[in-house]
């Protein structure tokens, strides 16, 4: 017979805490046990409350709690910018005894009616300054602020390596991992290694750090090594859900393996870190319920026999969540205890639960109407509640949405008719997966990557899967490319080789060695009759003959710095920046230069940022042309007249430039640390954003769209398909993917 499920687990084997929230706090996102048997707990502020988090000690025994630290009186927030509303899944022990830990962000500023962390991510007052890395000692509540170590990054999940001198992170709006350096302040940035934020991090006995992308895909940091390891290894979900699927509980079982938990649709995956063998135990769902909607995991925890215990709620269910046990070693299956909702006050959703040294299960409920709380359970007296237990009361509880916000105002996406994301990383080694250039034939979208090797990923453009991968020239990686005639594409490799290839067949036309003394690092354009523009290392430029191989230095010419764009005016003549805010056009045939009367636009004072980092030439021969400092501006064909049209932010240039008919064209705002954007510019229309390569279901109009995550925060490049009315935006760091928009909402 089926468990009663709507019975509650029976008051009289709890104890219940209140946790402080006469501030508004009504979460907890960090709660640990010490190797001396030491409780702490974090307070935090979720959702619309301008915050900061609160760090306790908790007495298991007698409910007790002592005030350790209160982040609003040991850091300086503006405020009118976001403060450190949370510590997140980041504290860890010292050999000393003493606490490390990072915050987080999930809270507005005072002045704000929502937590516009995307919004706000550049804008000096009213941004998130960056996650503070804090040592504390619990003994005389000192604290030690480490400072910021990743400027407007919100770190979410941290760990202590095995050598203390290192502290491990990951970044909560670009999915990167870090290293901060306890000893030299030194950070090291390994690189993307999520879609958007994931927060759990592990460590087997050896010290090797393990973590997961925000779509359930395994990875492992190895310290000797230094390197990451793509595990190859995916939680499963069983209804097809493209929502929140990373790791968010580990334990390590009595053999050594790992038991690792997912949080939406969640299952059991036994991982043995010596051979990667992986064990699939089923789903955390009840077996005589099939659910049809998507399922919560609250909480991961193991008695002594290693006995699992952890809450289960269904998404939009008004039904308080459940703990669930499962004697995972000996086969059994999950056993229904009771709703977590005692004399009435339910729990929503359980963050953590630790055992004490006594056998009582210490649960942490969070966002609910009497959050945050602990309710401490004495499991050894629970059984599955029979058909003859009385039901629990449920009060219907809807929490506050700071994430499903319908207001299409606050959203940062590029809006289009449909989007399809190509996922790189889930059919590529990571290494490989940036994007370097994008091409278009024959309905199908071509992307160039590969790190030490050139390699074609195909497409069709309504799908979400790679139809193709294939290294098409192994000497060395894309560093510069350009399209071709008749369907090639140009590449300037790593091992200084200039490759032609045909893009549908992948053959390989020409490869010419460039000459001893030159080190090309840029192809600019192609010009008529094979004639390519480059560029080496010192800015000096070049002119290669792909028909006799010939390449010509052009004295007395260089380009400002290693971002600046040459836009092509006709086949003889281009038009670059010179010194500070000053351009000239260079003639190609007669080998001389003049220096225009005009000046490209700038900000007072930093005509130094002035160089055009892109541009493109409409039907009428206007140039369009943005500089390192954002500033968009147009130069009339006769080169005599610049209109200004100013910058979309306050900092980041304006890059990648592509026509979009006659008399508009499409390009990327921000350099490798800016959040990038579309833009649209016409003359008509003016200078208008479209928005981030964004593809997130927290957002109501996203949440059931078919097709997989995305966050690009670099964008590395842009094609457009004007006949079937395709946008492809591409990503630039590793862990990369390729967004196609159907149709976008031009102004």
């Amino acid at each position: 017979m089926d468990s009663n499920l709507l019975s509650a687990i029976p008051a009289q084997h709890t104890r219940f805490v209140q946790l402080p929230n006469e501030k508004g706090h009504n979460a907890v996102w960090d709660f640990v046990r010490s190797p001396d048997d030491r409780f702490y707990i974090s307070v935090c502020g979720e959702n619309e409350k301008p915050l900061s988090a609160l760090l306790y000690e908790y007495f298991p025994a007698t409910g007790e709690l002592r005030l350790i630290l209160d982040v609003e009186k040991i850091w300086i927030v503006d405020s009118e910018q976001m403060p450190p509303s949370k510590i997140h899944t980041s504290i860890d022990f010292l050999q000393d005894g003493r606490l490390i830990m990072a915050t987080h962000n999930t809270a507005p500023a005072p002045g704000h009616k929502q937590w516009l962390y995307e919004q706000h991510y550049e804008h000096p007052w009213e941004g998130y300054p960056g996650s503070i890395v804090m040592i504390v000692n619990p003994d005389t509540n000192e604290v030690f602020v480490r400072g910021i170590p990743v400027p407007r990054e919100s770190i979410y999940g941290g760990i202590l390596g095995n050598d203390p001198r290192y502290y491990y992170f990951l970044g909560y709006m670009r999915g990167h991992f870090y290293r901060l350096n306890l000893e030299t302040n030194e950070v090291r940035d390994y690189g993307k290694v999520s879609e958007f934020s994931s927060c759990r991090l592990v460590k087997d006995d050896r010290g090797r750090i393990y973590g997961s992308s925000y779509t359930g895909a395994l990875w492992r940091y190895e310290p000797d090594s230094d390197e990451i390891k793509d595990l190859k290894v995916s939680f499963e979900s069983p209804n097809g859900t493209k929502y929140r699927r990373a790791l968010i509980f580990t334990l390590q079982s009595p053999k050594g393996t790992l038991f690792l938990a997912n949080n939406l649709d969640g299952e059991i995956i036994e991982l043995h870190p010596e051979t990667l063998e992986v064990t699939r135990h089923g789903h955390i769902h009840l077996r005589h319920e099939q659910p049809n909607k998507p399922y919560l995991i609250g909480g991961l925890a193991a008695d002594d026999n290693f006995v699992l215990y952890y809450g289960l709620k269904i998404v939009g269910e008004e039904e308080p969540i459940r703990l669930v046990r499962w004697d995972i070693l000996n086969g059994g299956e999950p056993e229904n205890l009771g709703l977590i909702t005692v004399n009435g006050k339910q729990s929503e959703y359980i963050c953590e639960m630790i055992f004490d040294r006594d056998g009582w299960l210490h649960l942490v409920d969070v966002c609910g109407r009497y959050s945050p709380f602990i309710l401490a359970v004495d499991v050894k007296m629970l059984q599955p509640p029979g058909a003859d237990a009385p039901p629990a009361e449920i009060i219907p509880f809807t929490e506050p949405d700071m994430y499903m916000s319908d207001v299409s105002a606050t959203l940062v996406q590029i809006d289009s008719k449909s989007v399809r994301t190509l996922p790189l990383h889930q059919y590529m080694n990571w290494r490989d997966t940036a994007v370097k250039h994008v091409s278009t034939a024959g309905g199908k979208g071509y992307c160039i990557s590969g790190q030490h090797n050139v390699i074609v990923i195909e497409s069709d453009c309504s799908g979400g899967k790679a139809e193709r991968i294939e290294a098409v020239y192994d000497g060395g990686g894309p560093l510069s490319c350009l399209d071709g005639v008749d369907g090639t594409v140009i590449v300037l490799t790593t091992d200084r080789k200039i490759v032609r290839f045909d893009l549908v067949s992948g053959n390989v036309l020409t490869v010419v060695a460039l000459p001893v003394e030159v080190d090309l690092v840029k192809l600019h354009s192609s010009l008529d009759e094979g004639i390519l523009l480059a560029t080496d290392r010192d800015g000096a430029l070049f002119i290669w003959d792909s028909g006799n191989g010939e390449l010509h230095k052009q004295e007395n010419i260089r380009v400002s710095m290693d971002e600046a764009h040459i836009i092509r005016l006709d086949d003889k003549r281009i038009l670059l920046s010179g010194s500070y805010d000053e351009m000239f056009v260079y003639d190609l045939v007669n080998k001389c230069s003049q220096t225009l009367d005009v000046r490209c636009s700038s900000i007072k004072g930093r005509a130094f940022r002035a160089t055009m980092t892109g541009g493109a030439v409409l039907a009428d021969g206007t140039v369009v042309g943005g500089t390192a400092d954002g500033m968009l501006f147009s130069l009339s064909a006769d080169l005599q007249k610049v209109t200004s049209y100013g910058r979309l932010y306050s900092s980041g240039q304006l890059r990648n430039f592509i026509t979009v008919g006659e008399n508009a064209i499409l390009g990327v705002y921000g350099g490798v640390k800016d959040a990038g954007h579309v833009f649209y510019f016409s003359q008509e229309r003016g200078f208008v954003d479209l928005g981030r390569p964004r593809v997130i279901k927290d957002n109501a109009q996203l949440y059931d769209m078919e097709t997989e995550w995305a966050n690009i925060h670099y964008i590395s490049c842009l094609a457009y398909v004007e006949e079937d009315d395709y946008l492809y935006v591409a990503s630039g760091e590793e862990y990369g993917c390729v967004v196609r928009y159907k149709g976008v909402a031009f102004p």
